[in-house]
């Protein structure tokens, strides 16, 4: 079983982060952090922050890189939420406003709508 989350390089993914890591602590489970970035600096930076929740949290983590293409990650993300012992999903949002939504689309918005799993979303 395990809480999995996805992040993104914003204060929200980082929200996420540290949600992920109570919500496994929580349910006694893992803590999977998926689409860490590429970069190797920005990925040591989400390593460090995931490994602190996960510790703080006295929980086990487990990191998944993000996609190789640039893209997004989200059929990805959503390709391991599909998969068994899966118990949560979790994600960082911020508030848009209705036309935003309309002209933007939303990463965030396609995991809510299509998710296998119950979502937590949480805010930063």
């Amino acid at each position: 079983m395990s809480v999995l989350v996805f992040h993104k390089p914003t204060p929200e993914g980082a929200e996420a982060v540290r949600a992920g890591a109570q919500q496994a602590a929580f349910f006694g489970t893992t803590l999977v952090v998926h689409n860490l970035p590429h970069d190797a600096a920005e990925a040591e930076e989400v390593s460090a922050l995931a490994s602190g929740a996960a510790a703080g949290a006295g929980v086990e983590l487990i990191t998944v890189l993000g996609p190789d293409d640039g893209g997004t990650g989200v059929d990805e993300f959503l390709a391991a939420a599909d998969e068994p012992g899966v118990d949560l999903l979790v994600l960082g949002i911020r508030h848009r406003t209705p036309v935003g939504k309309l002209i933007l689309g939303s990463t965030e918005q396609q995991i809510l709508l299509d998710a296998p799993r119950p979502v937590l979303a949480v805010k930063a």
